[in-house]
Formats: structure tokens, C-alpha cells, sequence
């Protein structure tokens, strides 16, 4: 008999066990909720700032072409700085012999 009182004690005190367990997986579930829209927030923010990182790269790219652009003519000088320097030595020379320096 003390078996059988001893086995309907167990089974009364499973749905107070299992309730508990329910109450403690209903947190649970609820905590995780929580940081899966932490996690939503936080990647439609990184997708903005993704976006405009790509914006912003672009806009750079645009500038970087016209500044190249401008620049081309600067390519060039190199030849005609040779150019006139070779000359210049040689004026300096004639005008002083000119000018009797």
C-alpha cells in the first residue's frame, strides 16, 4: 500500500513539475524573442549602413575620374619640361654671350 501511496504522489507532483518547466521554457522562449529582434534591428541597420557605404563609394569613384581627368594634361609636362630645360641652358648661355654678362 505504501507503494501505491508513494506512486500517486509522484504522479500529483508531475503536472506542478511540468507547469514550472512550461513557466521556465515560456521565459526562455520569451528572452530569445527579445534578442531575435535585437538581431532584426541590428542587421536592417547594417543593410542602411551597407547601403550607404556603397553610395558613398560611388560618389567617391565619380570624383577620383574627374580629378584623373584633370590631371591627364600633368602626364605630359614631363617631356616638355625635358624639352625646354635642354633649351634653357643654351638661352642662358646665348644671352649672356649677348649681353656680355
Amino acid at each position: 500500500m505504501a507503494e501505491v501511496v508513494e506512486r500517486l504522489d509522484s504522479v500529483e507532483r508531475r503536472p506542478t513539475s511540468v507547469g514550472k518547466g512550461l513557466t521556465e521554457l515560456r521565459e526562455e522562449v520569451g528572452g530569445l524573442r527579445g534578442e531575435v529582434q535585437k538581431l532584426r534591428i541590428l542587421g536592417e541597420k547594417n543593410e542602411a549602413d551597407i547601403k550607404q557605404i556603397a553610395e558613398v563609394q560611388v560618389h567617391h569613384g565619380r570624383k577620383l575620374d574627374l580629378i584623373t581627368k584633370a590631371l591627364e594634361p600633368l602626364a605630359r609636362i614631363d617631356a616638355f619640361v625635358q624639352l625646354v630645360a635642354g633649351n634653357h641652358e643654351k638661352r642662358i648661355s646665348d644671352l649672356e654671350r649677348n649681353t656680355n654678362i
